[in-house]
């Protein structure tokens, strides 16, 4: 059987408001063998137990201080520029074609400094991690229930690179599972560190994670790898497609403004989800 680890990232700020809800609750449900992987930033945080092994994401990331500081007063690279740029592209849930973005570069899609934190954590968590599979979680989620053995294992299949929760737009990445021992996970992790340090980001259409991730996806994919799609398809009618996935039975993703209410709501399910939890959420 494969070793598992997973790996998340959090402020001072984010923890008080959803991370020690996140740790909390992977302590109680996820399987005991199964570590999780903090990376802090900039404050000491309390841990229910051992296995949540926490480590200073500055300290660790000396790439990331060095990929901050060169962009510290660039409004580029923090999502503060506005200006219209081409592109033709389509929303499926809204059925619309658009023929370039108006307000390009304003935004969270074009935040790099915020969403390079994540990456970081990730390329230093698989460098150093001796797990056969690592499973990057979003600091705002929750679990409700355990993950089975079968499920963790359905994730990323052995002969896919990484197991993800593909949209039409650009994939979910509160949830990314990578396959360690596959030889074109490095490959594909190698590549998407480059972005950043050799500023090529800027280069693609956006610059958050999510975006540069099917990027190098793509790329890796179309050496001839395969990728896993966790979601089997249903990203292609729900935009909260964590909760619409399998991932939705054990889990939730608290994102965005969902926070105020503390859970996502009924409404964001396209699925008949049949959990105790989700019956309980407006």
């Amino acid at each position: 059987m494969r070793t598992f680890s997973v790996v998340t990232t959090c402020h001072a700020a984010g923890y008080a408001e959803y991370g020690r809800r996140m740790v909390e609750t992977f302590d109680r449900h996820w399987p005991d063998e199964i570590p999780l992987i903090l990376y802090r930033e900039n404050f000491v945080p309390e841990v229910p137990s051992d296995r949540i092994v926490v480590r200073d994401l500055i300290a660790s990331c000396p790439d990331l201080v060095a990929f901050k500081r060169r962009h510290a007063d660039n409004p580029l690279a923090h999502g503060q520029t506005q200006r219209y740029r081409f592109r033709l592209s389509r929303n499926p849930y809204k059925n619309r074609i658009k023929l370039g973005e108006r307000n390009w570069g304003a935004g969270f899609r074009w935040d790099a400094v915020r969403f390079a934190h994540k990456a970081f954590a990730i390329f230093h968590a698989a460098k150093t991690c001796d797990s056969d599979v690592l499973i990057w979680v979003d600091a705002d989620s929750l679990f409700f229930a355990a993950p089975t053995r079968a499920e963790l294992e359905s994730f990323v299949p052995p002969d896919c690179f990484v197991g993800c929760l593909q949209r039409p737009t650009y994939t979910e990445c509160g949830f990314l599972a990578y396959n360690l021992r596959h030889p074109a996970t490095q490959e594909m992790l190698a590549a998407f560190e480059r972005l950043y340090t050799e500023d090529g980001l800027f280069r693609e259409y956006e610059f958050h994670d999510a975006f540069l991730f099917d990027v190098v996806r793509r790329q890796v994919e179309q050496a001839g790898h395969r990728s896993h799609d966790i979601a089997e398809g249903i990203g292609a009618r729900a935009k909260h497609v964590l909760i619409n996935s399998r991932l939705g039975r054990f889990m939730d993703h608290v994102k965005g403004g969902r926070k105020d209410a503390g859970h996502s709501g009924r409404a964001d399910l396209v699925v008949d989800r049949r959990e105790a939890y989700w019956a309980n959420s407006a």
